[in-house]
């Protein structure tokens, strides 16, 4: 389960507060999760799967077994700046890019960093129209930081 809180400034003996649980949405513990820039999303992941929750009613948009092909823990998340684009990394030295518009379709960078990847971040390009920059960053267990222009693939993949 995903337990969702509230927090409160003026109730300084208890700040947080249950607002919403999501529930069934992982067979595994969350490791890693990654709120849209929007709001509007929230993906969560396990040591398999990458789920994503609508923010307004918690429904879920994409569900356990669609998006599953990481081989270790999912170790963290990151959207695109326009929120069109989910990238996931993992202990499997992996990442992948998601799209919620084509579901079935994903791009794989295989053995993006000896160890697993530790972080991931889109820079740069902040517009929300789909025109501006794709650039990723990813830091690994090998004390490395990779820049990745993902532009042409995504256009390729998810256009």
């Amino acid at each position: 389960n995903i337990y969702i809180y509230t927090v409160s400034s003026s109730d300084s003996a208890n700040p947080l507060s249950e607002s919403h649980v999501i529930k069934g949405g992982h067979l595994k513990a969350v490791q890693s999760i990654a709120l849209s820039h929007d709001g509007t999303k929230l993906a969560a992941a396990d040591s398999r799967d990458v789920c994503v929750y609508s923010t307004t009613d918690y429904s879920t948009i994409i569900s356990k077994g669609r998006w599953c092909f990481h081989t270790q823990r999912i170790a963290c998340l990151t959207w695109s700046p326009d929120d069109s684009v989910l990238a996931s990394g993992g202990n499997d030295d992996d990442i992948f890019l998601w799209n919620i518009q084509k579901k079935m379709r994903r791009i794989h960078y295989r053995f993006a960093h000896r160890g697993g990847i530790t972080g991931l971040r889109f820079v740069g390009g902040n517009a929300t129209d789909g025109s501006g920059d794709m650039m990723l960053v990813s830091a690994g267990n090998d004390g490395c930081l990779n820049f990745w222009d993902v532009k042409e693939d995504v256009n390729k993949k998810f256009k």
